[in-house]
């Protein structure tokens, strides 16, 4: 069986995507999508060494796209109604467009609702297959003001994302840097942690 590797591990924040300027599209994206492509584009991934149609993209999110869903409705009775751009971002995969738009990536995606433990095997499942070559993947978690009122809870802003490859079983050692993926790696949030940590001491 091929070995399956991380490449790259990143975790941003809300106060990353303040001050990140990506293209004209990122200033008129919703906050999910604004830090889910800031931690793609932070992991610093060659995708022009790839078959575009051979990287898939996975997302997970605690709570898709409910702080968008709010902000869209509270802007129900205002003057022309609500935006029209925000609409596009009340569904919880718009973050999996613009990272595919972004990058030009028309693999197989998918989207889960639930934390970040549940996203790693079913993107190591999808390269076990073969059906990709490498597989984006993401955690997002934004819980805006406006939502923390309504469901108690703090509001919060982050996101991660890492780049898990197939190599071959018989070409050797992994490539300098990769991690080998495992079988208890699979809180997502802590592995981009404490790979990133690892990265910084080195």
């Amino acid at each position: 069986m091929d070995k399956l590797f991380i490449n790259g591990a990143s975790l941003v924040t809300g106060d990353d995507a303040r001050d990140a300027r990506l293209g004209a599209r990122f200033g008129r994206m919703d906050l999910a999508s604004q830090l889910a492509l800031l931690a793609v584009e932070s992991l610093g991934v060659d995708f022009d060494a790839f078959a575009r149609d051979r990287v898939a993209i996975c997302l997970v999110s605690g709570t898709t796209s409910l702080s968008t869903d709010v902000a869209y409705w509270k802007d129900r009775d205002a003057v022309g109604g609500p935006s029209p751009t925000l609409f596009t971002y009340t569904l919880p995969s718009a973050p999996i467009g613009e990272i595919a738009i972004r990058h030009r990536l028309t693999g197989p995606n998918l989207c889960f609702v639930g934390t970040s433990a549940d996203v790693l095997p079913e993107a190591a499942e999808l390269l076990r297959r073969g059906e990709a070559d490498g597989c984006v993947c993401v955690f997002v978690n934004v819980i805006s003001p406006a939502l923390a009122s309504l469901i108690s809870s703090p509001a919060i802003a982050k996101a991660g994302a890492l780049f898990l490859q197939r190599v071959a079983k018989d070409s050797g050692a992994l490539p300098s840097g990769a991690h080998e993926l495992r079988e208890f790696d699979r809180d997502m949030e802590s592995l981009c942690a404490n790979l990133r940590a690892q990265k910084l001491t080195k």
